[in-house]
């Protein structure tokens, strides 16, 4: 279990080509437990995804979802059906995206951990795809949706997520101001939880606003 909490810190951290090693260490590694396989299985497609080798994803989560895996048990199909939605997205292909993702609200269960978190998390990026589509009524819906289940308590990264894609809103609308507060806020709740590489990405949102303020201002 170290040595899986361990690989996450990693990818956590955005370090992608350390974790997928321990990944496919506990993999191969003939005293741990299924579980712990299933979940390294989990972790090495998101180290693939965080190194760019969407192809290589694709075809292994493909293939736990026909089951072809059996160490991976059935109650990570959701966790896995969320991987293939941020591929489809990485792809271009944000139809497809909201169908892995509606597909995996349905294989979602009360009874699994983090369920409220992942509600959250999943209402979020639906959110995202859609305001990224142009159809910021549907992205409201998505907003309100994840409000219910995302908070500092429930979760700080499905927060800071929702907080990101509030600010993105705000951007959009020229509120510019408000997008900056809550950019900050999301970066600094990711640089606690040690998520440093989306602490980066929301980083590259908050140098952006400041340069359309600046530009404003000199205008």
């Amino acid at each position: 279990m170290m040595k899986l909490d361990e690989a996450n810190r990693l990818l956590d951290a955005g370090q992608f080509s350390k974790a997928r090693d321990l990944f496919s260490a506990l993999i191969l590694d003939v005293e741990a437990t299924p579980p712990i396989k299933g979940r390294a299985r989990l972790g090495e497609v998101r180290s693939l995804i965080g190194l760019g080798q969407i192809d290589e994803a694709i075809q292994l989560v493909e293939r736990i979802l026909a089951g072809h895996e059996r160490q991976v048990h059935p109650n990570l199909r959701p966790s896995f059906l969320h991987e293939r939605a941020r591929l489809a997205e990485l792809q271009g292909d944000r139809q497809g995206a909201i169908v892995y993702y509606r597909e995996e609200l349905l294989f979602l269960s009360s009874s699994m951990p983090h369920y409220f978190s992942r509600l959250a998390d999943n209402y979020i990026k639906q959110g995202t795809v859609f305001f990224e589509l142009g159809d910021r009524a549907e992205c409201e819906i998505y907003l309100r949706l994840a409000r219910d289940y995302a908070d500092r308590v429930t979760s700080e990264k499905a927060y800071a997520a929702l907080l990101v894609l509030k600010g993105r809103c705000f951007a959009e609308d020229g509120e510019l101001s408000r997008a900056l507060d809550v950019f900050c806020e999301a970066r600094d709740l990711y640089i606690i939880k040690g998520l440093f590489y989306e602490s980066a990405s929301v980083n590259k949102r908050i140098a952006n606003v400041r340069c359309r303020m600046e530009r404003g201002r000199v205008l």
